[in-house]
């Protein structure tokens, strides 16, 4: 498999894995299960911790001694406990599963300054040319860019207020020109910023677009109807075979 821009149709993008059918949320049964059910593509959250391990994970900052402590200032020992449980999981672990498996994969990077690993480690799993490793950080992908120029990236636009406010005058020309100062290859749309108009904008700009999240029927037929490359999926059973 090797991705390029734009797709023939939308994929389905199992968003922090097939959590819909009972598993957790970045959890490996939702890795799995997303394999499973033939999901055209995976979504993991990635952080790092202070001594270089890649962890799966959507918050950057853990609990602990009801103390919020980001990831990226601890260790494997110190974070000993909740690796033994499962809530934090080697990202190796994920990409063990997603290799021998027709998909793709999709690294939201919420790390800091350890691209360079997170390049090294897609590299050793043979992923390189079937991932997307998306971030809000326009920083870190043009470093990924600088070590390895073919793996493709995506800038990440939340659909927040503040930063509709900061798109308000001209949505379009900042994301694109953000897409662009980032070397991104893709822009990764939270919806609320997706429409006919931005998906357009960006494929003539040759980017590709992907839009999350959908979590039922109505709303994946109406992000289909816009084109992108891809939708994260909150329900990636009722989703494969839409279109």
């Amino acid at each position: 498999m090797h991705l390029r821009f734009p797709f023939a149709e939308p994929a389905v993008v199992a968003h922090r894995g097939a959590h819909c059918c009972g598993h957790d949320e970045n959890s490996l049964p939702a890795i799995a299960h997303a394999v499973e059910l033939g999901a055209h593509g995976i979504e993991i959250d990635v952080c790092n911790l202070a001594d270089g391990m890649l962890v799966i994970s959507h918050d950057a900052c853990v609990s602990i001694a009801g103390a919020s402590i980001p990831l990226s200032a601890l260790t494997q020992n110190e974070v000993g406990a909740l690796l033994r449980s499962g809530e934090l999981i080697p990202v190796e672990v994920a990409l063990d599963l997603i290799r021998p498996a027709s998909t793709f994969l999709c690294l939201d990077w919420k790390g800091y300054g350890d691209e360079a690993r997170v390049v090294r480690r897609i590299g050793e799993f043979g992923l390189g040319e079937r991932t997307i490793v998306s971030s809000l950080q326009g920083e870190a992908l043009a470093e990924i860019k600088d070590r390895r120029p073919n793996l493709l990236t995506g800038l990440s636009f939340p659909a927040m207020p503040e930063a509709k406010d900061a798109l308000a005058l001209a949505p379009r020309d900042q994301i694109l020109h953000r897409v662009r100062a980032a070397r991104a290859d893709a822009a990764m749309l939270e919806r609320g910023l997706a429409s006919a108009g931005m998906v357009t904008a960006l494929r003539r700009s040759g980017a590709g677009v992907f839009v999350w999240s959908a979590e039922d029927a109505h709303t994946f037929a109406s992000l289909v109807e816009l084109g992108p490359d891809g939708i994260m999926s909150d329900a990636v059973h009722q989703h494969l075979g839409f279109s």
